[in-house]
C-alpha cells in the first residue's frame, strides 16, 4: 500500500474531540492493508511500523498459528489507524490516513462524530465485518441517527461484503442487504474487487522493511488470511508462460500451491509431514474461503435494499500497475519458478523486459480490478469519478477529500 511505511515510525493515534452536546450523526474511516498500527499484547511496544524495527530489528508479523511449525511469532494486537509516519520526528513525516481524518473533523459544522476504524489488517476479513457491525450497532444505541463510512481498498470489500450479506458466514450468505440498511452515505475507494497481483508477489518474496526482512516476510505475508482475501482472482487470475502466453487459474488452485511450494510451503523440505499437511490445508482453507468471499461480491443481484444509502466510487487510473507474473521455470522451483518485473529494474532478461505484466491503474489496484460489481450499481444509487493519481492518493488528494466531504454533505 505505502512504501514509505518502511521508513519510519508513527505517531499516536488521534483522539477524536470531546463533545459538550450531542452528537446525531457519525463517519467511519475504514483504512486498508497495513492501514493501523500492530503492537505487542505483552508490553504495547509498538511492532508495525516503528523506526526500531525497521533499520534494526528482526521481528515478524507472521500470526502466531500453532502446528504449522512458525518462527519469530509475536502476540500482537490492533493500535488505532495509521494517520502517519514520522521520518525525522518531529520535524518530517509522511502522511497515510491523517490528512483525511482531519479535513474530515475541520469541515464539520454539524453534529457528527468522526471515528477510525481500527482492525487487524492481518486477519480475516469477515472478523472485520462482524467488528464493524458491533461498532455501528453501538453507535445506534448511543442515539447516532446517520452513519456513513469512508473506506479505502481492502477496507472497501470489508464494507462492501457487509452491505450485501451483513455479518453472515460466508459459506451461507444470502443477498439481503442488511448492512445497507444500518447506513446513510458510502464512500469506497481503490478497491481490489479482483485482487492485485503485488499480493501473490509478496507471498513469494516477501517486503524488505527498511533494512528489515523478517517483518513482512513471504512466510508473514502467507500467514495472514487477509493475504488470500487480496491475491487475483476470475479475470486477474493470470500468469504468463516464458513465452508470455497467458495461464489462467493458477493462482486459485491450492493444489497447484503445494506442488509449486508457494506461500507457506516453499520451505517445505525442512518440516515433517504433519506439518506440511497442516501448511497445505491452511493455504487450501484461506484461498478457498477468500475466493468464496470474493465471488459473493461480484454475484449478480437477486433481491433489492430497503434501504439505499448514497454510494461514491473512486478508482484511479494513469499508473503502471503489476498485473501478471511470469512462469519462468518449471513449478517444482517454488519462488524461483516466479518472475515479476520491477519498472525501474535495468535487468536484461528478454522474458523480463515486456510490459505485458503491467496494466492501466492506481499503482497497486488495476482499473479491472478496480471496477465496481453490477449488483452494487442496480441496486443503490451510485456516483463513480475517475481520477489519475496513485493509490493512496485517492485518500490523501486534497482534492478528492474535498470531492468525498462534498458528497457527504450533499444529503439530497
Amino acid at each position: 500500500m505505502v512504501t514509505a511505511l518502511f521508513s519510519g515510525c508513527n505517531s499516536q493515534p488521534r483522539a477524536a474531540g470531546d463533545h459538550t452536546h450531542k452528537i446525531e450523526s457519525a463517519i467511519i474511516v475504514i483504512p486498508g492493508y497495513y492501514g493501523t498500527r500492530l503492537v505487542s499484547e505483552t508490553n504495547g511496544n509498538l511492532i508495525f511500523i516503528s523506526l526500531t524495527q525497521a533499520l534494526f530489528g528482526d521481528q515478524a508479523l507472521t500470526l502466531p498459528l500453532p502446528d504449522l511449525g512458525l518462527k519469530g511469532t509475536i502476540n500482537l494486537k490492533p493500535h488505532g489507524i495509521l494517520d502517519e509516519v514520522q521520518v525525522i520526528p518531529p520535524f518530517y513525516s509522511i502522511d497515510v490516513y491523517g490528512s483525511l481524518l482531519d479535513k474530515l473533523h475541520l469541515s464539520n459544522k454539524e453534529n457528527q462524530e468522526v471515528i477510525p476504524f481500527t482492525y487487524d489488517w492481518r486477519g480475516d476479513l469477515l472478523e472485520a465485518v462482524q467488528s464493524l457491525d458491533i461498532l455501528i450497532r453501538r453507535l445506534q444505541t448511543e442515539g447516532k441517527k446517520d452513519i456513513s463510512i469512508v473506506a479505502h481498498s481492502m477496507g472497501g470489500l470489508i464494507v462492501s461484503y457487509y452491505l450485501r450479506y451483513g455479518t453472515q458466514d460466508i459459506d451461507s450468505a444470502i443477498e439481503t442487504w442488511e448492512g445497507a440498511e444500518s447506513l446513510k452515505n458510502v464512500v469506497l475507494a481503490g478497491v481490489p474487487f479482483l485482487g492485485v497481483m503485488h499480493s501473490f508477489r509478496n507471498m513469494n518474496f516477501g517486503v524488505t522493511v527498511g533494512l528489515n526482512s523478517s517483518l513482512l516476510s513471504a512466510e508473514a505475508y502467507s500467514s495472514f488470511p487477509a493475504s488470500y482475501y487480496t491475491l487475483p482472482i476470475a479475470d486477474s487470475d493470470e500468469l504468463l508462460s516464458p513465452q508470455l502466453k497467458p495461464v489462467k487459474g493458477m493462482i486459485r488452485n491450492s493444489k497447484l500451491w503445494q506442488q509449486s511450494g508457494w506461500g507457506l510451503l516453499n520451505t517445505k523440505h525442512l518440516f515433517s509431514n504433519e506439518i506440511i499437511e497442516q501448511r497445505a490445508a491452511y493455504t487450501s482453507f484461506w484461498l478457498e474461503r477468500s475466493q468464496r468471499f470474493l465471488e459473493l461480491l461480484r454475484t449478480p443481484q437477486s433481491t433489492t435494499s430497503p434501504k439505499q444509502p448514497r454510494l461514491l466510487y473512486l478508482y484511479a487510473k494513469g499508473t503502471p500497475t503489476l498485473s501478471k507474473g511470469v512462469l519462468a521455470g518449471t513449478p517444482a522451483k517454488g519462488p524461483d519458478s516466479l518472475r515479476f518485473k520491477d519498472l525501474n529494474s535495468t535487468s536484461s532478461d528478454s522474458v523480463m523486459t515486456s510490459t505485458s505484466i503491467y496494466a492501466d491503474g492506481d499503482g497497486t489496484v488495476t482499473v479491472t480490478s478496480a471496477h465496481l460489481p453490477p449488483a452494487y450499481h442496480q441496486t443503490l444509487p451510485i456516483t463513480v469519478r475517475e481520477y489519475e493519481v496513485g493509490h493512496t492518493e485517492l485518500v490523501k488528494h486534497s482534492a478528492i477529500q474535498d470531492d468525498i466531504i462534498i458528497f457527504l454533505k450533499n444529503h439530497k
